[in-house]
């Protein structure tokens, strides 16, 4: 369960003397502390989380870039007050003058342990594979670490799955994707560790261009990169873990690995892979390389038509020569050709597809968007699979379905056994 916190004393400081600074609780406050001590006491992981990260306001308030504190502001009196983002509660402190901190205000939410278990709230489920038919099933698990096994595979969700069982099915998908996961059979027979966060909005992508480019500054993945960074962090001593971004999951994912390495934390045995990131694939690089994870020479798995997969592809090349302990000059040369070839074969397939369309919806493809043409003519999803279930498939339309309609493309093969 790890630490057990004892509720505190009627006039004791909360986590006692740090190096000589304190962090006390106001009196209307501490009830509301010490129900969250209670919580914690019961094993609830998100209150013991929040414990933690008042604690840590030992280490002073330059040290909370992995709690995502905002922006200070001086109140009635010259105090510098900033607020903590922490899973499930928002907690405001005020700095005072000599070194000490006070908490001032307490809003947690006492039903978040029931939320995460109705999959409203970020948690890590273990998912298997039941039944003659396979499905995907997955569980909460309550203290948010992970199966203590070598080279356990974790997936990090998208967030636009409306149930935990759906992400856990597609995420079986981008795991058997990853170089080292050994595929398929391995992942349905295994299993695996899910990262899941709720929410009907997908995390970053061309639409989504500012929080793509600038991941760290998504103050919605907050709360669950939060959860995510201390996962890893308990998971540090677990040989072999696989940790697999897919789509806009990259985003939680970099926010975690900064969050971790705010805090100093390596994880030399421990291996990372993007699976078509919706966020900026360069940023993640970077975090990884200070964290010493393993990263192979295929970091990404990238579409034709995934803008922010291709994006930053140049600068990423150039820092995986200079920092990269076994990316060479013959793997920069791969890659270097892979994109030109995405980015000439993405142009290839909205040409093909907007002309098409356009010539149907009676515009020219400068006018009307490839997206926009899919929206106003649904039949398109009808086609498209037809397109790709045909035998011999042709290339450029089984491209074209996994790139425009990835879930539709993941239906076909598992029906055809591909």
């Amino acid at each position: 369960m790890g630490v057990v916190y004892q509720a505190s004393r009627a006039n004791d400081p909360i986590a006692g003397r740090y190096g000589g600074k304190i962090v006390e609780c106001a009196p209307n406050i501490r009830p509301v502390y010490d129900s969250l001590v209670t919580l914690a006491n019961q094993g609830q992981h998100w209150a013991r989380l929040t414990i933690e990260g008042i604690q840590s306001l030992k280490s002073g308030r330059t040290h909370q870039n992995n709690i995502f504190v905002k922006k200070n502001h001086l109140v009635q009196g010259g105090y510098e007050e900033f607020t903590m983002m922490l899973p499930g509660c928002k907690v405001t402190v005020e700095k005072r003058p000599d070194d000490t901190f006070i908490v001032v205000n307490l809003e947690p939410d006492l039903n978040y342990f029931q939320l995460q278990q109705g999959a409203e709230r970020p948690g890590l489920y273990e998912a298997k594979q039941t039944g003659r038919r396979g499905v995907w099933t997955a569980t909460l698990k309550e203290n948010g670490n992970i199966k203590n096994e070598k080279d356990r595979l974790v997936a990090i969700s998208e967030r636009n799955y409306n149930k935990v069982g759906k992400a856990a099915k597609e995420g079986a998908d981008s795991l058997a994707a990853a170089p080292f996961s050994g595929g398929t059979q391995r992942v349905n027979q295994n299993g695996f560790d899910l990262h899941y966060t709720p929410g009907t909005k997908k995390i970053g992508g061309l639409i989504n261009y500012k929080e793509a480019t600038r991941p760290l500054d998504n103050e919605s993945l907050h709360e669950s990169a939060y959860l995510l960074a201390q996962t890893m962090y308990d998971a540090r001593n677990i040989k072999g873990v696989g940790w697999v971004a897919e789509y806009g999951g990259s985003g939680v994912l970099t926010q975690a690995m900064k969050m971790l390495t705010d805090r100093n934390v390596t994880l030399e045995n421990h291996t990372v892979f993007l699976y078509r990131p919706r966020t900026s694939a360069n940023e993640a690089y970077k975090l990884a390389e200070k964290l010493k994870l393993n990263i192979p020479s295929e970091f990404s798995k990238r579409g034709l038509l995934d803008y922010m997969g291709n994006r930053d592809q140049f600068e990423l090349i150039g820092n995986r020569l200079r920092h990269g302990k076994e990316y060479h000059a013959g793997h920069a040369t791969k890659d270097l050709y892979q994109l030109g070839t995405s980015l000439h074969g993405g142009g290839a397939i909205l040409a093909t597809v907007g002309s098409a369309l356009a010539t149907q919806a009676g515009v020219t493809t400068g006018q009307i968007s490839v997206s926009a043409l899919m929206a106003a003519h649904p039949a398109l999803v009808v086609f498209l699979g037809a397109v790709v279930a045909a035998k011999p498939v042709a290339k450029l339309g089984n491209q074209l379905v996994e790139q425009t309609l990835p879930d539709r493309h993941r239906q076909i093969k598992r029906k055809l056994g591909w």
